[in-house]
C-alpha cells in the first residue's frame, strides 16, 4: 500500500481535513508600537507646549475698536486676587483693583461709549460700594451704563443700581426684601447626641461659640448683629434714592412691603423697562453707534480682555519707586499656601508662612519703597496671626507697610492690619473683633448613649486634658479658661499698643465687638475712611510721587501658572520659592487630614456631590466653606481669632 501525501487527504465521507492556523503575531506588534507611537507624539506635544509657555513672555491682548461697550460681568464675585495666570484659559479675570482701574481708563477711552453691567453673584458690600463711586465718576464723562437681570435679589440689584437704565423681562423677579439675617444654632442636637460643647468667649461680643452653647442669640450677639444690620439697610436704601432718583421713605416703605415681580418693579420705579437681554443688545448696538444703521454691529469688550489691551494714554512707570502689594485674602492658618477647600475659592487662605516670605521680598527688594497690605480676612489661627505681626513691625522698621481693608479686616485680620504704620478702611468694612474663641466638646454622653466605656491610665493630673473621650472637670476647665485669657490679654495689649491707647481704653473697645469702617474711624480703631483709591494716594505721598504718576507694582503673592501645577502634579518642580531649603513641603495637611475623615463619613460620592459648586446655593455654601475652614484650623490649634458670623 503506498503511502498517500498529507496534500491528498484519503477520499472516504465525512473526512474533514486539517488545516494549519496561520499565526497574525504581526498585530499585537502593531498596537504596541502604535501605542509607542502615540505617547511618544504626545510627549513631544506636552513638552513642546511647555516650552512655548515658558519660553513665551508676551500674552495676546484685545484691541479696542471704536463704539464699543465695556461689559463689567458680576456673575462672579469680584476677587480682590488671582491665584492662578490663566493659561489654559481664554483670559485671566480681573482682580478688583484692575476693575476699578479699568472703570477709570474707560472714562477718557473714545472708543468707549458705554458699560454694560450684568449682576448676578454674590460680592462683598464694601467692594460693590466702591464700584459704585469709580461708576459714578465715569458717568461724568457723558457716557452710558446699561444694566440687565434676568433675576436675583438685595446683592443683585445693589450692584446695578449706577446704571442709567435697568432693564428686566416681563417674567423675571427680584427678591427686593429689607434686611435680615438668621443663623442656626446646634445645643438642642448636641443634647439629643450627647454632645458637650464648652465654650470660652472673650469677651461677650466674641459670639462664634454660641452657636454650639446656646439654643438662640445672647443680647449682646443680638445687638452687635442688629447695628450692622441696620447700618447696611440704612445705606442700601440710601444708594436706591441716590441712584433712582426716589425719595427714601417711597425707598423704604417699598422695601418693607418685599418685591418679587417685575410690574411692581416697573410701577414703583425700581426699574426702567422690560426687555430681554437680545433686545437689550439691541439697545446698546443703537446708542453705541449712534444710529440704527444695521450694518454696524455691536462690539462688545469683556472685562477681563479690556484691562490688559494696549491704551493710547499709557506712560512708562517710574521703576525707581516701586509699591509692593501683598493680599491677604481668606482664613489665617499656620504653615504654607495650599489652595482653595473644597467648597471653593482661590485664594481661600492666609497661610503664614507663605505670607512672610512674601512680606521678605518685598522688604529687600531696593525698588519697593512702600508696601499695602490688602486684608480681606475674617481671622483665624492665633498663632499664625501673632507671628505674621512679628514679620510686619519688623518690615515696618524698613519701609512703610499701610493696610488697606476691603470686605472684612477683623479678629486675625485686624490683628494684622493693626501691626502697619496706617490703617484704611472703606466705611463699610466690617473690622474689629477683637477677641478670642475657644471651644472644647467632650462626646463623653454621646459614648454613653451608644453603650461605650472608656478606661484611663494617668501619670499626673493633665494625662487628660482637653481628652474629647472624658467629661471636663472643674481643674480642665479653670486651666482652658487661663489659656484662652492669656491670648486675650496679648491681643487687647498689643491693639491699644499699636492705636496708642491704654489697655482699658482698648478693653473697652474690645471684647469681640465687630464695627463697621465708620464707628471704627470714630473710636480710633482705624485712621483713615476710604477705598483702594485713597490707599495708593497716601502711599505715593508718603514715597515722595505725585498722584499723577504711574508708579509701578509688585504684586504677592505671585500668580501660579497653570502649566506649573500641571507639570508638579507629574512630579516636575521647575521651582517654588515657598519651599524648604531641602524641598520638603512638609506631611499630610490638617485640611487633607479633614477631608479624609469627612470622604470617609459621608462617603466619597457624596462628599463629591456635596463639595460642587452646583450642589448649593452659593451663599450656603460660602457659610459652608468658612464655617470649613475654622474647622480645619481648628484640628492642629485650639486658639482661633474669627470673626463670629459671616455676614453676606
Amino acid at each position: 500500500m503506498s503511502e498517500v501525501p498529507y496534500s491528498q487527504p484519503p477520499q472516504y465521507s465525512g473526512y474533514v481535513p486539517p488545516q494549519r492556523r496561520k499565526t497574525r503575531w504581526w498585530i499585537p506588534v502593531v498596537i504596541i508600537l502604535g501605542v509607542l507611537a502615540v505617547f511618544v507624539i504626545g510627549i513631544i506635544a506636552f513638552f513642546a507646549t511647555i516650552i512655548g509657555s515658558i519660553g513665551s513672555s508676551s500674552k495676546k491682548v484685545a484691541a479696542v475698536k471704536p463704539n464699543s461697550v465695556l461689559m463689567l460681568n458680576l456673575s462672579k464675585p469680584l476677587s480682590e486676587y488671582n491665584a492662578h495666570s490663566g493659561l489654559f484659559s481664554k483670559s485671566t479675570p480681573a482682580t478688583f483693583l484692575e476693575v476699578l482701574n479699568a472703570v477709570k481708563r474707560a472714562k477718557t477711552d473714545d472708543n468707549i461709549k458705554g458699560i454694560y453691567i450684568k449682576p448676578g453673584s454674590t460680592s462683598g458690600f464694601a467692594k460693590v460700594t466702591e464700584l459704585h463711586e469709580a461708576l459714578a465718576e465715569f458717568k461724568k464723562s457723558g457716557k452710558f451704563i446699561y444694566a440687565f437681570m434676568e433675576s436675583g435679589e438685595r446683592a443683585s440689584y445693589y450692584a446695578a443700581l449706577p446704571a442709567d437704565s435697568i432693564f428686566m423681562p416681563r417674567e423675571g423677579y427680584l427678591q427686593l426684601n429689607a434686611a435680615g439675617t438668621s443663623v442656626m444654632f446646634y445645643k438642642g442636637l448636641f443634647e439629643k447626641l450627647g454632645v458637650d460643647a464648652h465654650v470660652e468667649q472673650f469677651e461677650e461680643y466674641k459670639s462664634f461659640g454660641e452657636p454650639y452653647s446656646r439654643k438662640s442669640f445672647s443680647g449682646p450677639a443680638k445687638e452687635e448683629l442688629r447695628t450692622l444690620i441696620e447700618q447696611r439697610a440704612e445705606q442700601f436704601n440710601q444708594t436706591i434714592a441716590k441712584f433712582r432718583k426716589m425719595d427714601i421713605e417711597k425707598v423704604q416703605a417699598a422695601i418693607n412691603r418685599g418685591m418679587y415681580t417685575t410690574d411692581s418693579l416697573l410701577a414703583n420705579g425700581f426699574i426702567d423697562a422690560f426687555a430681554t437681554e437680545t433686545q437689550v443688545k439691541e439697545k446698546l448696538r443703537i446708542r453705541s453707534n449712534g444710529s440704527d444703521d444695521k450694518s454696524k454691529k455691536l462690539q462688545l469688550v469683556a472685562m477681563d480682555d479690556y484691562y490688559d489691551s494696549p491704551s493710547k494714554t499709557s506712560v512708562t512707570p517710574d521703576v525707581k519707586n516701586q509699591i509692593a502689594i501683598i493680599y491677604a485674602s481668606g482664613t489665617i492658618r499656620s504653615g504654607k499656601r495650599s489652595g482653595g477647600g473644597p467648597f471653593g475659592g482661590t485664594n481661600a487662605e492666609i497661610a503664614s508662612e507663605s505670607f512672610i516670605s512674601d512680606l521678605k521680598k518685598a522688604r529687600e527688594n531696593e525698588f519697593v519703597k512702600a508696601i499695602i497690605l490688602r486684608i480681606d480676612s475674617p481671622g483665624g489661627s492665633a498663632l499664625a496671626s501673632d507671628i505674621m505681626w512679628e514679620e510686619i513691625q519688623k518690615t515696618r522698621k524698613v519701609k512703610p507697610v499701610y493696610a488697606s481693608m476691603s470686605d472684612v479686616a477683623a479678629s486675625g485680620g485686624y490683628y494684622m492690619a493693626m501691626a502697619c504704620d496706617t490703617i484704611i478702611a472703606h466705611p463699610q468694612t466690617i473690622t474689629g473683633s477683637v477677641g478670642v474663641i475657644g471651644i472644647l466638646p467632650t462626646f463623653a454622653g454621646t459614648l454613653d448613649k451608644i453603650g461605650v466605656s472608656v478606661d484611663t491610665i494617668s501619670t499626673g493630673h493633665s494625662s487628660h486634658f482637653m481628652s474629647p473621650f472624658l467629661a471636663h472637670n472643674a481643674q480642665d476647665l479653670t486651666l482652658f479658661h487661663n489659656l484662652m485669657e492669656g491670648t486675650y490679654r496679648r491681643f487687647v495689649s498689643k491693639a491699644a499698643e499699636s492705636r496708642h491707647k491704654s489697655y482699658e481704653d482698648m478693653r473697652a473697645l474690645a471684647k469681640g465687638k465687630v464695627w463697621s469702617g465708620n464707628d471704627a474711624q470714630k473710636v480710633g480703631l482705624i485712621d483713615v475712611l476710604g477705598g483702594w483709591q485713597t490707599t495708593l494716594s497716601l502711599v505715593k505721598r508718603r514715597i515722595g510721587v505725585a498722584d499723577s504718576v504711574k508708579v509701578m507694582v509688585q504684586i504677592f503673592p505671585k500668580p501660579q501658572d497653570d502649566m506649573e501645577e500641571l507639570l508638579k502634579a507629574f512630579g516636575i518642580d521647575i521651582g517654588d520659592n515657598d519651599e524648604d531649603e531641602d524641598g520638603d513641603n512638609g506631611d499630610e495637611s490638617a485640611d487633607e487630614r479633614l477631608q479624609a475623615v469627612l470622604r470617609q463619613t459621608m462617603g466619597g460620592a457624596a462628599w463629591s456631590a456635596f463639595t460642587q459648586p452646583t450642589a448649593m446655593p452659593e451663599s450656603v455654601r460660602n457659610q459652608f466653606g468658612y464655617g470649613y475652614s475654622l474647622l480645619s484650623i481648628s484640628m492642629q490649634e485650639h486658639a482661633l481669632m474669627a470673626l463670629p458670623y459671616s455676614l453676606e
